[in-house]
C-alpha cells in the first residue's frame, strides 16, 4: 500500500496562540507512537498564528485508526474556541523519476 501524507494547516484566533500551541503540541507524542505513523511534525509559522501538522503514514487505514484516537478526540474538543480557521489536505507520491 502506498504512504499518506497529511497537511493540517490551523489558524489561531487573535489572541489564543499560546493556548492553541500548547495543546497541539500535547498530542505530538502520542501520536508519534501510534501504529502506522512515519512522520507527525508540528510547525508554527513566523507569525506565530498558524500551525501546520506535516504528517506521514504507513496507510490510508492508518491515518484512519489515528483519526479515532482519544488523544485526537480530546484536542478537538480543547481547541474549539481557539481555531479560527483549518484545512486538512490528504497527499499521494507523485513519481515524476525516469
Amino acid at each position: 500500500m502506498a504512504l499518506t501524507y497529511v497537511s493540517a494547516s490551523i489558524m489561531a484566533k487573535d489572541g489564543c496562540e499560546a493556548a492553541l500551541e500548547a495543546e497541539l503540541n500535547k498530542v505530538v507524542a502520542p501520536v508519534r507512537a501510534e501504529a502506522g505513523c512515519i512522520r507527525y511534525d508540528l510547525h508554527r509559522s513566523e507569525y506565530g498564528n498558524a500551525f501546520l501538522f506535516y504528517e506521514i503514514w504507513e496507510s490510508p487505514a492508518h491515518l484512519a485508526a489515528h483519526g479515532k484516537t482519544p488523544h485526537i478526540a480530546a484536542m478537538h474538543a480543547a481547541t474549539t474556541d481557539l481555531v479560527a480557521d483549518k484545512s486538512v489536505n490528504i497527499w499521494e507520491a507523485v513519481d515524476v523519476a525516469e
